[in-house]
């Protein structure tokens, strides 16, 4: 039976987890936060001292980790993944970083014989939660092929997309699109509640028409209900669009919708960084004096 390992038991990597035990895989886990983990052991893991110590006991290490600095941390720390790397481990990592960090880590693993994916992930906790996740992937086709089985236990549409960074590269302009697309569904709807339309009803002829978009499926029922609790937050998107717009300029692509976008998650992130993204539309909505809410 194929032991594996997940570091970052967070909104993401706990219902991951909880899929991979479900899977009936043998299940190391590390994360700093203690309920997860609890849980998670209660579900029949195995909780491991360090990721050094994690990577020593599984065939394949999952890290789904929030920012670039806890990746560095949890690769390259004195009891990180590659101090106890070794010949034939396969790491996925499923955080949102830059490709450049991706294959940063890939070539240090490389020197121990471990293999490296990047895999960053998309369709929210509830994806996570039912296993319906979208994965691209990233580094070598042997690699993916080896680690698909177990991928299939919280992902549904698993896509090998090229060279080490191309998952990082499709999710940040994923993410990059998110942001645009929040931002400009704010606006829309704000201007429709100002002009005295029912907001459900301009979310059911929108839903039928070309100006249609996921984000919208993703927050408007959230914001009817002024309901901000977090699941992906604004932090994060933040983060993301920052490191998007960084690839953009080292590929020399003009970016001024990402720009624009940034600058408008960036005011929101002020005083609601830590809800989930539909809370950009809350900085417009008090401008303007209104708030898109459901008519009673």
């Amino acid at each position: 039976m194929m032991k594996v390992g997940f570091i970052g038991l967070g909104t993401m990597g706990l219902p991951m987890t909880k899929n991979l035990l479900k899977a009936g895989l043998e299940t190391y886990v590390v994360s700093r936060s203690r309920p997860p983990i609890e849980e998670a052991v209660s579900l029949g893991a195995i909780e491991a001292s360090s990721p050094k110590d994690l990577i020593e006991k599984v065939d394949i290490v999952m890290t789904c980790l929030p920012y670039p600095e806890t990746v560095i941390e949890v690769y390259e720390g004195e009891n990180g993944l590659i101090a106890g790397a070794s010949e034939g481990k396969i790491v996925i990592d499923h955080s949102t970083v830059g490709p450049d960090l991706n294959i940063r880590v890939s070539n240090l693993l490389k020197e121990k014989g471990a293999s490296f994916l990047d895999a960053p992930v998309s369709g929210g906790p509830m994806g996570a939660a039912n296993g319906t996740l979208s994965i691209m992937c990233g580094g070598e086709k042997e690699t993916f092929d080896r680690a698909y089985d177990v991928l299939k236990a919280y992902g549904e549409y698993i896509v090998y997309v090229g060279k080490t960074g191309s998952g990082s590269v499709v999710k940040l302009i994923n993410n990059l699109l998110v942001a645009v697309h929040t931002a400009a569904m704010s606006e829309a709807f704000v201007m429709g509640q100002k002009a005295g339309l029912d907001p459900e009803l301009l979310l059911e002829i929108l839903r039928r028409s070309s100006g249609y978009s996921k984000a919208m499926d993703w927050s408007l029922e959230r914001v009817f209900d002024r309901d901000f609790k977090q699941r992906f937050s604004i932090n994060l998107l933040h983060k993301d669009v920052k490191l998007a717009l960084d690839l953009a300029k080292n590929l020399q692509v003009p970016a001024e919708l990402g720009e624009l976008a940034e600058k408008i998650v960036g005011r929101a992130k002020v005083d609601h960084g830590h809800e989930d993204i539909g809370a950009i539309i809350r900085p417009l909505e008090k401008q303007t004096g209104v708030e898109v809410v459901r008519k009673r």
